[in-house]
């Protein structure tokens, strides 16, 4: 991979990660998905899909924390 992919994926994983963690909203993290060159729709309900899983393991993460 070269090194502008690896950057890519680096703000991507990123953006995923905020996201997941409540860090950042839906808008945020589209707008940041965009900038990053992910323009089709197929491709950003593929990540946004994905990120949504993040964050609900996130979340489900917190309220085990609660719970004890």
């Amino acid at each position: 991979m070269n090194k502008v992919n690896q950057i890519t994926k680096n703000k991507l994983e990123k953006l995923q990660s905020d996201y997941g963690e409540c860090k950042i909203d839906k808008n945020d993290f589209i707008a940041g998905i965009t900038e990053l060159g992910f323009t089709s729709p197929m491709e950003i309900d593929m990540l946004y899909d994905e990120a949504c899983e993040g964050r609900y393991q996130y979340k489900l993460e917190q309220s085990k924390k609660k719970e004890s």
